[in-house]
């Protein structure tokens, strides 16, 4: 498992720490140095990025969350669905 802490993804999200752990993805606590906020990366783990019923279920995960509007459910702010880093910020 790669961890991130101490990077920066696609020069926006400063990784602070790890929040969870799961059975698919990696939770973060970073900072978006655009929009002066702190959120939270959910990216798929480094094994499961070769396997493409993975990789569907992650974009499909992304998409269900995003279409949903409900002050209990977290919202999606951003979705990277890369060849080698995948993640959704809530």
């Amino acid at each position: 498992m790669d961890n991130y802490v101490g990077k920066r993804l696609d020069g926006r999200y400063e990784i602070r720490e790890i929040v969870g752990v799961g059975g698919m993805a990696v939770v973060y606590k970073a900072y978006d140095n655009i929009d002066d906020r702190m959120v939270s990366i959910k990216v798929l783990k480094d094994e499961f990025l070769a396997n493409e019923e993975f990789r569907r279920r992650f974009k499909n995960e992304s998409k269900a969350i995003a279409v949903l509007s409900h002050p209990n459910i977290v919202k999606v702010y951003d979705v990277s669905l890369g060849d080698k880093l995948q993640y959704i910020v809530m």
